[in-house]
């Protein structure tokens, strides 16, 4: 069974929608996060206008199922129209704890003492992979971990290597050099998170021009990661 994490960007407020529908298509709960998204235009920018409250509702699920949802959602939300929002897939090498909805009174969970049912779960969800089809018109994320203030360097970079825009979340570090004393408090550091949608053959372009901006090869200076994603919906 392949397991796939699927991510809804919507507007602020939308993000509860995503999980009731993903729900009535067998989804056992999910996450919502709030973000902020950017929106190219000059006009826009000397506005201020150039950035708009989101939400990214999250969920992981089996393969089939995932599938299911997130087009339900998709189609539901006219996500096909410009600006109605964004869906995607991501494949998942494994999980945990997940509960598939069977019925309204039923559902089945993966027994974490048989540990043979779940290394069979995590080898079949690398091992499966994404099909030729899906891999023909794939698109990547692009994630981004800078420091708090940074995202606004990290969005204008990527537009200008052709991004279309991305979403921000507010995050912090946690352990490690980062992680400071102040009256024997430890105060974490603040941090953006920065997810970028990209087509394959513009992610090249984009993460370099984000590391020759940040110089992500010196320490501390922020991490940046990309990842297959099995299908896309909404990405302009």
């Amino acid at each position: 069974m392949q397991v796939e994490l699927v991510g809804c960007i919507v507007k602020r407020g939308q993000g509860d929608t995503c999980l009731k529908m993903a729900a009535k298509k067998g989804v056992n709960g999910g996450t919502v996060i709030r973000g902020e998204g950017t929106v190219q235009g000059r006009v826009l920018n000397k506005l201020g206008l150039d950035k708009v409250r989101k939400e990214i509702a999250v969920f992981i699920s089996d393969g089939s199922t995932a599938q299911t949802a997130m087009m339900h959602i998709a189609d539901t939300m006219g996500m096909t129209r410009k600006n109605k929002g964004i869906c995607f897939r991501l494949p998942l090498a494994g999980a945990m704890g997940l509960v598939k909805q069977q019925a309204a009174d039923q559902s089945e969970q993966i027994d974490p003492s048989d540990s043979q049912g779940f290394d069979q779960q995590w080898n079949q969800g690398k091992n499966e992979g994404i099909n030729t089809k899906e891999q023909d018109n794939m698109f990547q994320a692009i994630v981004v971990i800078v420091k708090e203030g940074q995202s606004e360097i990290v969005m204008e970079a990527a537009q200008t290597a052709g991004a279309q825009g991305g979403t921000v979340i507010q995050a912090h570090g946690a352990g490690g050099y980062e992680t400071k004393k102040v009256f024997n408090m430890e105060i974490e550091p603040e941090k953006d998170m920065v997810l970028i949608i990209s087509s394959r053959d513009q992610t090249k372009a984009i993460t370099t021009e984000i590391n020759k901006v940040l110089g992500l090869d010196k320490p501390n200076s922020g991490i940046l990661f990309v990842a297959d994603l099995s299908e896309t919906i909404g990405v302009i």
